[in-house]
């Protein structure tokens, strides 16, 4: 009975021992393991951080959506039309400011040759095929083989009909939200810098190149209503109408 009792003891011992060996077998395969996997696969497995962390750096910027960009005063489009180009090597120059605070511009590439006319508008009601007709006009005018126009509108099916098969760009408030999201984070702060400088829903002047203020109408039939007007009126008589809130 004794030699069963010891054999039943030296049978448990061997097996506890080797649940030992297996055990730390398996740790070391783990932990070697563990260290080959690549450190993408690591950082996985790392928990969110909690919400009151610090925002990462490309947080907490301007959201660029088609009713944000409608907000854009016609001179601060402008700024931010040229500022893209110029992230993108070209150098863009007013030629001339219209009274409805549309602007004309030359794009030149970084060596100075002039590659492309431009127009750019901040408008709410859709461009038609007579204002890309005279952007064609102009192209054939400077003999420059392209031509672009910007808007934070949109185009008249006559107007994109008119355009294809063209040297002609169409870029509409959509596309051009597209265009400024697909920016680098650094490069879309650069243009964000021209939004934080002022107020960018106040129209300016074309003529005085200052902030318009808002007026009444006094007398006649519109007696009442609000527009935009000119702080050096008489002198100046510009005058736009008050957008309606999107």
């Amino acid at each position: 009975m004794n030699g069963l009792w010891s054999a039943i003891i030296a049978f448990l011992v061997i097996v506890k021992i080797i649940n030992i060996i297996v055990n730390n077998y398996k740790e070391r395969n783990r932990y070697k393991k563990y260290k080959r996997m690549p450190l993408q696969k690591v950082l996985k497995t790392c928990k969110p951080a909690p919400r009151d962390a610090p925002l990462p750096a490309n947080d907490g910027i301007v959201k660029w959506d088609k009713a944000f960009l409608k907000e854009l005063e016609w001179k601060l489009f402008e700024n931010v039309c040229m500022e893209y180009l110029r992230l993108k090597n070209c150098d863009a120059k007013v030629t001339s400011i219209g009274a409805d605070g549309g602007m004309d511009m030359k794009v030149s590439d970084k060596n100075g040759n002039v590659i492309a006319v431009a127009q750019c508008k901040a408008w709410d009601k859709p461009i038609g095929v007579s204002l890309v007709r005279e952007l064609y006009g102009v192209m054939a005018a400077e003999r420059v083989k392209h031509g672009i126009f910007l808007t934070t509108s949109i185009f008249s099916n006559d107007a994109k009909a008119f355009a294809k098969g063209k040297a002609l760009i169409l870029i509409d408030g959509e596309e051009f939200v597209n265009v400024i999201n697909g920016l680098e984070d650094e490069d879309k702060k650069e243009i964000e810098k021209l939004i934080y400088q002022d107020d960018h829903k106040t129209p300016t002047c074309v003529n005085c190149n200052i902030k318009l203020i808002k007026r009444t109408t006094k007398k006649g039939p519109n007696a009442g209503r609000e527009f935009w007007g000119c702080i050096n009126y008489p002198k100046c008589k510009v005058t736009m109408n008050i957008r309606k809130e999107h």
